[in-house]
């Protein structure tokens, strides 16, 4: 049996990409039970997605999520970690003593692989622990405690440990491995990667769009000056002087709860839509990303090293040619997948972009640009995951789970 826990996020975050996973774990093993555990708001946002329920080997179960420090992975704390470890031993109480199990973390704190790990090594049994590691990663190469018992389950102690029971990671990218290999070589090496897939049920409401004027250009995702929100209002400022009614930005999010607005890194007014602390519900969310032209992406070296983008594969799932800064991460998308956009060298090369993009509209590449990104799509399909992830949790974990019964395939 598979057993996947969502202990970190609540509610509607990450619901599409943990949807999307799910997908892919459930098809990469069809002869295996499938149960995903979550609080009831997410469990609600799961239920919603069709694509996942029509699978007949998955269960979706209700847990308990630790408060203390909600939403802040990186905190160790002593009574997250005994909740974590509550949750996955009762989970494994109700799985047949002589069934072997994998334990997927979809994501984790920094004391969610100790918690795993040692819920598996007292339940007896034979299994083994995957650990998703997302943006948290960043937090293994920043600063550690001084106080020895807490550095002993930080999140570079999860990269540096040896854990009771067979554990391997799991990121997004393979520019993010990379990454992890300057630091964290031996962790690396235990490392597989499984692409970002893209959110199946919404790929019905795609159509390739045209170029047309006015040219949307996006910032999807949380507006946040980390991820350059700030750089997009001041091209969003430049351009409107510029090209006036031309031209529209969008943001496709919502900044956070403590967003000061001007003060925060730009004039908001220029966006098309006013700025909202609150999530957009997702019909809004897509009604946003499906009017785009472009999705601009102000990436910086840091933080995008050791992350995926939710916002790049919006942008792919919804055939939106991206303007990007270059980062490991973007290099890969566009040396992977061929032109699907543009790739600049800093917050200026971004807003000359646009520039160009406006002085001198080629419709006739984009066209070509939305056509290689339906094709880069394709390889992020669950179906097409599904063999990749069947194929390393094999290898990484032999002979944990059972065979395929004769005629049964992912």
């Amino acid at each position: 049996m598979i057993l996947v826990f969502e202990m970190t996020w609540t509610g509607l975050i990450h619901a599409p990409g943990n949807s999307a996973t799910v997908q892919v774990i459930a098809r990469a093993f069809p002869e295996q039970r499938i149960r995903m555990h979550a609080e009831a708001e997410h469990l609600a946002a799961l239920r919603a997605d069709t694509a996942l329920m029509a699978l007949p080997n998955i269960e979706l179960v209700e847990i308990t999520v630790a408060q203390e420090f909600l939403h802040r992975p990186a905190v160790v704390s002593w009574s997250r970690l005994a909740q974590e470890f509550r949750t996955v031993r009762a989970a494994l109480g109700q799985v047949p003593r002589d069934e072997p199990c994998l334990v997927v973390l979809i994501s984790t704190t920094a004391t969610g692989s100790v918690a795993a790990a040692w819920a598996c090594r007292l339940s007896g049994r034979r299994s083994a622990v995957q650990i998703g590691l997302h943006g948290d990663l960043n937090e293994a190469v920043g600063w550690r405690s001084r106080n020895p018992l807490v550095r002993a389950v930080d999140f570079r102690a999860t990269l540096e440990a040896r854990h009771p029971v067979p554990l391997r990671f799991l990121v997004l990218e393979t520019a993010i491995r990379e990454a992890m290999a300057g630091f964290a070589p031996a962790a690396a090496a235990r490392t597989d990667v499984l692409p970002l897939p893209v959110n199946t049920t919404e790929l019905a409401a795609v159509t390739a769009g045209r170029l047309e004027e006015p040219v949307r250009f996006g910032f999807v995702g949380l507006g946040t000056a980390d991820k350059g929100f700030g750089h997009f209002l001041a091209i969003a400022a430049a351009a409107k002087a510029r090209w006036g009614g031309r031209v529209e930005f969008v943001h496709v999010g919502r900044v956070p709860e403590d967003w000061e607005g001007a003060a925060a890194g730009g004039n908001t007014n220029l966006l098309a839509q006013p700025v909202t602390r609150a999530p957009l519900p997702r019909a809004e969310f897509l009604a946003r990303l499906g009017g785009l032209h472009y999705v601009l992406l102000p990436y910086r070296r840091g933080y995008y090293d050791l992350s995926a983008s939710g916002g790049l594969i919006d942008a792919l799932t919804w055939l939106k040619p991206v303007i990007a800064t270059r980062v490991p991460l973007t290099e890969q998308y566009l040396g992977e997948y061929g032109d699907i956009g543009l790739l600049c060298e800093d917050a200026a090369g971004l807003g000359a972009a646009v520039d160009a993009v406006l002085a001198a509209p080629d419709a006739a590449r984009y066209d070509r640009q939305v056509a290689a990104l339906a094709a880069a799509r394709e390889t992020r399909a669950v179906e097409a995951l599904a063999t990749r992830y069947r194929a390393f949790i094999t290898a990484g974990f032999p002979g944990l789970l059972a065979p395929m019964a004769p005629g049964v395939g992912p």
